[in-house]
């Protein structure tokens, strides 16, 4: 963040982008300041506060009362020789009704035939992808609305993509703009380079102060007409600033 408002403040020339470059050196110092305190408080707590802090002693494990049983003799008491005996009548159990058995017929699991998958076609291109070489550095900051027309120009190399009669490279730029909505704006050329004014005019839309944070991405590659056909990859995608 600081680097950030340094880099704002040195590259603009606006009352205002000074303001919002020292309201973000502000913010930066007081995140700062906040990790410090932090990272001291808990320094101070292991340091002075953790060494004195009681330890658990080992706890005493309860040992299991086992009950030893006692066995007492059993005494059987001597009839009387006047005493009869009642005879035991032993009563016959009670029929258990038999648990059916079932039996289950093992069956044969189905065989699927395994579903045939055609191959996905893969892409050939036609040309490689354009390899990006401005505006430089990639994720710059420009500053004003006449920059569209000077200093962001978009570059490109490709030294084996010999064009044909039909075949264009395409700068396509996009941004999400401030309430949220993600928009795409793109122009066409047989050059290697391309002002971003030729875009901002004729983009349907106006480009500038529009995106959220004022950020930009932007990708070159290579279509073929009729039908908008891609014929290479697409380059790297590249990042600027523009407020």
């Amino acid at each position: 963040m600081l680097v950030d408002a340094q880099r704002l403040s040195r590259a603009t020339l606006f009352s205002l982008d000074h303001e919002r470059a020292s309201e973000q050196t502000y913010r930066g110092i007081l995140v700062i300041s906040i990790f410090l305190v932090l990272m001291f408080f808990v320094t101070g707590i292991l340091l002075f506060i953790g060494p004195f802090t009681p330890q658990q002693g080992p706890v005493i494990g309860r040992t299991p009362t086992v009950l030893t049983p006692q066995i007492f003799p059993t005494t059987v008491p001597t009839a009387a020789p006047t005493a009869t005996l009642a005879p035991t009548i032993a009563l016959p159990p009670s029929p258990i009704p038999p648990t059916p058995i079932t039996t289950r017929t093992p069956t044969r699991p189905a065989v699927i035939p395994p579903t045939l998958i055609p191959p996905s076609p893969s892409i050939v291109y036609i040309f490689p992808a354009p390899k990006i070489s401005g505006p430089l550095p990639n994720g710059g900051v420009w500053t004003g609305e006449g920059q569209a027309n000077a200093a962001i120009t978009f570059r490109w190399e490709c030294a084996q993509c010999i064009l044909g009669p039909d075949d264009q490279f395409e700068v396509v730029i996009s941004f999400v703009d401030k309430a949220g909505t993600p928009k795409v704006a793109a122009g066409r050329t047989r050059d290697t380079f391309f002002l971003l004014r030729r875009i901002y005019e004729g983009g349907g839309f106006e480009l500038y102060q529009q995106a959220k944070d004022d950020v930009f991405t932007w990708f070159v590659q290579i279509k073929r007409e009729p039908g908008n056909q891609v014929v290479s990859p697409r380059s790297e995608t590249w990042k600027f600033i523009w407020h």
